[in-house]
């Protein structure tokens, strides 16, 4: 309860920022056969699904979690008035509605990618065989739709939110003769393709989908409730200020996410002297004192005291609860394309002395650094270790000199859900995709240096610039790699803010 209370109280913080505390939801545990929310207060959880009691398989809570959340993403008020208007069946309504909602969350929040999932293979190994007898025994069009895009849903591909169930509707052994199979398919394409829409155009997609396919208009009971997803207890808008946050989100497959590759370090390179000495200098901007006066106490001898005549003239450092610097966490990001690798390596090479600089004068204050690279992809060590900005390779890429073959910056949604209270500070010479989403909570706390491109790209600085602040807050240009250290520690600040 407390794990999962607070992966949601994660989740509206990086949607809400500051006001969190006041609008996120409630989490209910309770006796339920599924989750369920009202798009507006709470969301419940119920202790036990398809025979998984809560904490066996912490994943597939998470998963359910997930999936509410998402539809407070989607205007339900607006999308209720449709269903009223036009008669859509609710099961159709419910199931359109998800597929939706699972592609959408995880490009916001990639990590709940693998738990949403793992709720959709726990539900095809419970109900596979259910959906094929149930499409197989349909003797109306609507009841054999609500089969097959079950099956859809969770039987043909569960790493995605929906993927077309052509075989069922062509398998001999289910095929029913009282279905337009032509329509059946054209209903299936349509469905397939909401994950193009933005939560905006919901009610309008829905509202064509219903007059384009009368026949899911017409008066039926449930079919069965055999979808262990289908309860969506609305009656109420989600956030508004969630969907405006969101509003230009469009969550269209037609370009895929760059990957985050996790790989091991292999050896060592030393930091040279000269990165040792820019290390020391960074020191200082760092170096907080953590302590809050002094008291009297045995200790260090006070001179002024002794002078003084006082009887007790000695002190020590008092360290208040509660009083003592916050400690910096930075996450530090280094562009690894090809770009990086002219004039004998010698851009990779002091973006990467940089960060080791950094890296030394932050650890050597009590902070936190972690640390990745980036070209069309982006590679890191376990647990984001700093390591690899000392180490010879990353699984077979060589650190020695940067190869990769372009740009992508859409990775950044998973470092920002990984690491919600570091700052993101990344070194880039080239314009690349932005993420999919770009929330305001990750954006305030990303910072970008622009390395030689008002040099090397000066007809593309304008369109580099205005990619980078899409998701970055601020950013600041290096022509002289010299210098690259220096503004590297400017954009951390002495503190995480």
């Amino acid at each position: 309860m407390n794990e999962l209370q607070a992966i949601l109280n994660l989740i509206f913080s990086a949607l809400l920022g500051d006001l969190a505390s006041f609008l996120s939801p409630r989490l209910i545990i309770a006796k339920d056969d599924t989750a369920s929310t009202d798009g507006r207060t709470w969301i419940r959880l119920p202790e036990e699904f398809l025979g998984i009691r809560l904490g066996a398989k912490m994943q597939v809570f998470i998963g359910l979690l997930a999936h509410e959340v998402g539809h407070w993403l989607q205007p339900l008020k607006a999308i209720t008035e449709v269903e009223q208007k036009t008669g859509i069946h609710h099961d159709i309504l419910n199931i359109v509605l998800d597929v939706h909602l699972e592609h959408c969350v995880p490009i916001i929040f990639p990590l709940f990618a693998a738990p949403l999932e793992g709720v959709r293979v726990v539900v095809r190994d419970a109900h596979k065989l259910d959906y094929e007898k149930g499409y197989k025994e349909a003797d109306t069009f609507l009841g054999a739709a609500d089969w097959a895009l079950l099956f859809g849903r969770f039987c043909v591909n569960s790493r995605l939110s929906f993927g077309s169930p052509y075989a069922l509707i062509q398998r001999k052994s289910t095929r029913n003769r009282k279905i337009d199979e032509n329509r059946m398919n054209e209903l299936v394409e349509r469905v397939d393709s909401v994950v193009s829409y933005s939560c905006a155009e919901l009610p309008g997609y829905i509202e064509q989908l219903a007059n384009d396919f009368p026949e899911l208009c017409q008066s039926a009971p449930s079919f069965g409730g055999i979808n262990p997803l289908d309860i969506l207890k609305s009656g109420s808008d989600g956030l508004d200020i969630v969907r405006q946050i969101l509003q230009n989100l469009k969550i269209g497959t037609d370009q895929a996410s760059a990957c985050v590759i996790e790989e091991r370090t292999c050896g060592h390179d030393t930091a040279s002297a000269e990165t040792l000495a820019v290390s020391r200098q960074l020191q200082k901007r760092w170096d907080v004192a953590r302590g809050c006066g002094v008291i009297m106490a045995p200790g260090r001898l006070n001179r002024l005291s002794a002078l003084r005549g006082d009887p007790m003239p000695f002190t020590m450092p008092a360290h208040i609860k509660g009083k003592q610097a916050l400690q910096t966490k930075v996450v530090l990001i280094v562009d690894w394309s090809g770009s990086m690798n002219v004039n004998d390596s010698a851009p990779w090479k002091a973006a990467l002395q940089a960060a080791q600089a950094i890296a030394l004068a932050i650890r050597s204050t009590g902070g936190d650094v972690r640390a990745a690279i980036f070209a069309e992809h982006l590679w890191h060590a376990p647990n984001f270790s700093a390591d690899v900005l000392f180490a010879t390779s990353l699984g077979s890429i060589s650190l020695h000199e940067a190869r990769g073959e372009d740009t992508d910056f859409s990775w950044l949604p998973q470092v920002w859900q990984a690491f919600p209270d570091y700052r993101v500070v990344l070194l880039t010479d080239g314009n690349g995709n932005p993420p999919k989403a770009i929330l305001p909570s990750g954006r305030k706390r990303t910072s970008a240096v622009l390395l030689q491109v008002r040099r090397n790209a000066p007809t593309n600085v304008g369109q580099i610039e205005t990619t980078i602040q899409s998701f970055a807050s601020s950013f600041v240009h290096v022509d002289k790699l010299s210098e690259l250290a220096a503004a590297w520690a400017l954009l951390i600040p002495r503190r995480m803010q």
